[in-house]
């Protein structure tokens, strides 16, 4: 399916869009440069998904899979995602900055050089996680969410 129909289908809403994923699972998803800006996605499957670029600033995507996504240079400032699943996921250079991640998990994601500026992290789990070069300033969290992770040149300050 071309990025446009899968922008349909979102359009359409999350339930529709996550009954084609289960019934089609081979099926690759491209939302490359996508503008999901502002959007109501709660529970959405992007498991593996190419989500280079997109601009998902301001989304709700409580409880959202994204486990294996490629999400490269993504803007998501001021999403929510309570509860996402981000495990596996390449994140380089993206932007969470006042972002709500609380309970979210990382597990052996590639965080390196991603900006948490003011996000909620209370909770969130970082097993594996590669952190270099990540900004953490102003961030909330625990130090013990962040016991397992590489911290290699990260900024923690404030």
């Amino acid at each position: 399916m071309s990025p446009d129909g899968w922008m349909a289908l979102l359009r359409e809403s999350v339930e529709a869009f996550n009954h084609y994923r289960a019934s089609h699972p081979d099926e690759p998803v491209s939302l490359f440069e996508a503008d999901l800006s502002y959007s109501n996605l709660p529970q959405i499957n992007l498991t593996g998904a190419d989500l280079r670029r997109c601009q998902m600033q301001g989304c709700n995507l409580a409880g959202a899979r994204f486990d294996g996504a490629q999400m490269n240079l993504a803007n998501l400032r001021a999403a929510k995602l309570p509860g996402a699943s981000l495990n596996g996921v390449v994140l380089y250079f993206a932007t969470f900055q006042g972002a709500d991640l609380r309970d979210t998990s990382f597990h052996g994601a590639d965080l390196r050089k991603v900006t948490f500026c003011q996000a909620d992290l209370r909770g969130a789990v970082f097993t594996g996680a590669d952190l270099g070069e990540a900004d953490l300033r102003w961030a909330n969290y625990r130090i013990d969410d962040l016991a397992d992770a590489d911290l290699s040149s990260s900024r923690l300050r404030d």
